[in-house]
């Protein structure tokens, strides 16, 4: 087995047979994954990450430290103290070493290297695969006690058949003296005592996992990376520059409406010259025209965002800029190759039914370039803060994987190519809910483009993957995107031909938009989102509202949050957000008061997005 080989494909590889995850190689043996022999860059730059590492990492950094945005895993950020690579040779340790003989009960600890052992009464035995895991990042094999009359004799391990691991227990083989020490000790980090579960297990490794919409090569990203790309991103957002990586270089010119450079292009053509009086009046002019900056960034200036804030906003705007480039095919471009063909009356009914469900816009992505990446791991919960039986709230530790002889931590990724369907939720329809439903006074907004600014001015950036905003207004626009991803997840996943967990999501909330990609972690594209866009996308969305109810209704809607597994529950792999922020009332209104009894004054009434 120790130079046995498991070929595999670097997706296949990424989100089974990591380092420190554990996992059963073949029919042979449990064991446990261990540093790559060899890595190769991804060919991503890091900086280019670095936002969405940190919106990972905080939660438990917070956790573990206490501190508001601080602690040691954040640093490592901050400071860059890692790398995105590629693993080119996996490998794996056999794991546990710990043999129980199925009918005396003896249990046997081995070093990796050596044999199974046997018993001498009853033959081989085999492999026991029940570990140790803790929210510290533990994981390691049982380690049975010393008999207390110190006979210095094998131990036995008994009632392993039970559920229940509480009713396990150890015996000495000579004596027969019984420990009163539990399988389940103490961790060595005396936070709480372990969790003893089989391998592989989910529990026992959770990726703590990030995907990159059409990420930039370190080429393409010198281009745009410069001090005005998260305030173009915004512009891009509000439609004053133009979307993609065009946009976002002709900022980095500053030429995008800069009248110096109009102008001196207009000299150029006339052949006036320095010293020209024309020249000179002309140049002064524009010049007080353009300012101290480019033209563009006045209307940015003008929203009155923190420079913190503003990054924050123009990172998510500068992701759905970049995923709106990817080989994008909009319902005009469907009209355009339909037109006089018998397709082209049912394309014109998209648009209309994209205003009967408060969308602006449906867009394909028919190759959508992807990276995954994973940055570390945790045991036992993929949160960063839990509670346990006791009430008590647990902090989950994350765990970067062993850091290399550079310094720095390596994360381990791969890029490939999917398909996907970028929805844009109508700016506008959002204000008028809001405002409907009481969160809001009447802003007094008539167009899209306004209703867009006033969002940006009073959502804050969603930056926590666990815990929903405070801010209340940023938490009803979450929740609304969240669930219509959700809703709409669940209806393209009946007629793309894959599964709904086959599916994903990547939320731009502040934006009010979602995209919902393929995630089938294999290395060609499917072509199913693309079917439904071209052939069923009126039945997907008539699908939305089709039924509002759920089978544990009204208790779902009226006193769970209005979202369970039954009805806007998905996996946790195709949920960008692990199911929270999920409401079916913010789509369908909330019911009225049970027996008639009036609601409290917090309570938000929630008016239908989706009218009948």
């Amino acid at each position: 087995m120790a130079i046995e080989t498991l070929n595999r494909t670097n997706i296949q590889a990424l989100w089974r047979y990591m380092p420190g995850q554990p996992y059963n190689f073949g029919t042979q043996a449990a064991v446990v994954g261990e540093p790559p022999r060899q890595t190769s860059p991804l060919g991503i730059p890091e900086a280019w990450v670095e936002a969405q590492l940190r919106r990972l990492i905080r939660p438990f950094a917070e956790a573990a430290s206490n501190i508001p945005n601080s602690g040691p895993e954040l640093d490592i950020i901050d400071r860059r103290k890692y790398e995105l690579v590629r693993a080119d040779d996996l490998r794996a340790a056999r794991f546990p070493n710990t043999y129980l003989c199925s009918d005396c009960g003896l249990f046997r600890t081995v070093r990796a290297g050596e044999r199974a052992p046997g018993c001498a009464a009853h033959g081989p035995m085999e492999q026991f695969t029940f570990v140790e895991i803790h929210e510290c990042g533990h994981l390691g094999e049982l380690r049975p006690p010393h008999c207390v009359n110190n006979c210095r004799a094998s131990i036995r391990l008994f009632n392993t058949k039970s559920f229940n691991i509480g009713r396990w227990y150890w015996s000495c083989s000579r004596c027969g003296t019984r420990s009163d020490r539990p399988v389940a000790r103490w961790c060595e980090c005396r936070r709480g005592k372990v969790t003893v579960t089989r391998i592989p297990q989910t529990s026992a490794y959770y990726p703590q996992q990030i995907t990159v919409i059409n990420p930039p090569t370190r080429d393409t990203y010198a281009a745009f990376a410069h001090e005005h790309t998260h305030a173009a991103a915004l512009a891009q957002a509000l439609g004053i520059l133009p979307p993609g990586l065009d946009g976002l270089r002709t900022a980095a010119d500053g030429k995008s409406n800069d009248a110096v450079a109009q102008f001196e292009a207009l000299a150029a053509t006339l052949g006036w010259k320095p010293g020209n009086p024309l020249y000179d009046a002309g140049l002064a002019d524009a010049q007080a025209k353009a300012g101290s900056g480019p033209a563009w960034r006045d209307d940015v200036d003008a929203l009155g965002l923190e420079q913190e804030r503003l990054d924050l906003l123009g990172e998510e705007c500068l992701q759905l800029s970049l995923a709106r480039s990817a080989n994008a095919m909009s319902v005009e471009d469907l009209l355009g190759e339909a037109a006089g063909g018998p397709l082209a009356a049912a394309y014109g009914t998209y648009r209309p039914l994209f205003d009967r469900y408060g969308l602006a816009d449906v867009t394909l992505l028919r190759q959508l370039p992807v990276a995954y990446l994973v940055a570390g791991y945790t045991r036992v919960s993929p949160r960063a803060s839990t509670v346990n039986r006791r009430g008590d709230t647990v902090a989950t530790r994350f765990r970067f994987f062993p850091g290399t002889r550079n310094g720095k931590f390596p994360m381990y990724g791969v890029r490939t190519e999917t398909e996907g369907l970028l929805f844009r939720i109508d700016p506008l329809r959002i204000v008028t809910w809001l405002v409907d439903s009481g969160v809001v006074d009447d802003p007094g907004i008539t167009d899209a483009a306004a209703a867009q600014r006033w969002l940006f001015t009073v959502c804050d950036p969603v930056v926590d993957l666990f815990a929903g905003p405070e801010n209340r207004i940023t938490r009803a626009v979450l929740g609304l995107t969240h669930s219509f991803a959700h809703r709409t997840m669940k209806a393209l996943a009946a007629r793309c031909g894959l599964n709904v967990d086959s599916l994903a999501e990547f939320l731009f909330p502040s934006n009010s938009a979602f995209l919902i990609y393929a995630n089938t972690r294999s290395e060609f594209i499917l072509g199913g989102l693309e079917h439904v866009f071209r052939f069923d996308l009126p039945d997907a969305l008539t699908e939305l509202a089709a039924e509002s109810r759920c089978v544990f209704d009204p208790p779902c809607r009226s006193a769970f949050g209005g979202a369970c597994a039954a009805c806007l529950y998905v996996s946790e792999v195709a949920c960008a957000r692990f199911n929270t922020v999920l409401d079916r009332n913010l789509l369908f209104g909330s019911l009225p008061p049970a027996g008639g009894t009036a609601s409290s004054p917090e309570e938000i009434t929630w008016r239908a997005f989706w009218k009948p």
